[in-house]
């Protein structure tokens, strides 16, 4: 086998077991995610497993770096789709469709940081450097940096909205808010 080939063999079974690691906490709750039952639910050798995650914090630490990188290609992808692009706001309007887009609300990201919380919340530190990096560029962006941070925080609330269940707006709701950020990303 060649280098390329097993770096794609690699690759593809650390993401395939990352995903497992995602289903196993959507669907059981943070608590259940064990090594032993990501390695069932990939259908792997729990030793497999632990070829590319030698621990538990390893795996939640991986699942995090995924959700980062996704975003990350996420909001490069919409920031080479901006129709006005070098204008105010152009950084945080990809912002606000990748969050529409990459579905920051959805179980994985959910999981993996009700996981890390759980675990360890040392393990949040990359996130946490990630959104403080996303922020100075929110507050960079052109506009008004109370506004433009009043647009993210408004979305990081959608997130936890979603994430808790706690009054999730009706999906006609939920598209009129993210136009109007977008609106207000623009002025």
């Amino acid at each position: 086998m060649t280098t390329s080939k097993k770096t794609k063999s690699t690759s593809v079974t650390r993401n395939a077991l990352l995903e497992a690691a995602a289903r196993v906490t959507v669907a059981n709750g943070s608590k259940a995610l064990t090594l032993e039952a990501v390695a069932r639910e990939a259908g792997v050798s729990k030793g497999g497993l632990l070829y590319h995650f030698p621990n538990k914090e390893a795996l939640i630490a991986g699942m995090l770096q995924q959700i980062i990188d996704q975003k990350t290609a996420s909001l490069k992808h919409e920031l080479e789709l901006d129709d006005a692009p070098n204008t105010p706001g152009h950084w945080l309007r990809a912002y606000i469709r990748s969050f529409e887009n990459h579905n920051t609300h959805a179980g994985p990201m959910q999981s993996a940081i009700l996981a890390a919380v759980a675990e360890n919340p040392e393990l949040l530190k990359p996130w946490q450097e990630k959104f403080a990096e996303w922020q100075r560029l929110i507050e960079a962006s052109g506009l008004d940096p109370a506004i433009a941070t009043l647009i993210r925080l408004t979305l990081n609330g959608l997130s936890f909205t979603h994430l808790f269940g706690l009054g999730v707006p009706q999906e006609s709701l939920h598209k009129q808010i993210i136009e109007t950020l977008l609106k207000l990303a623009r002025e």
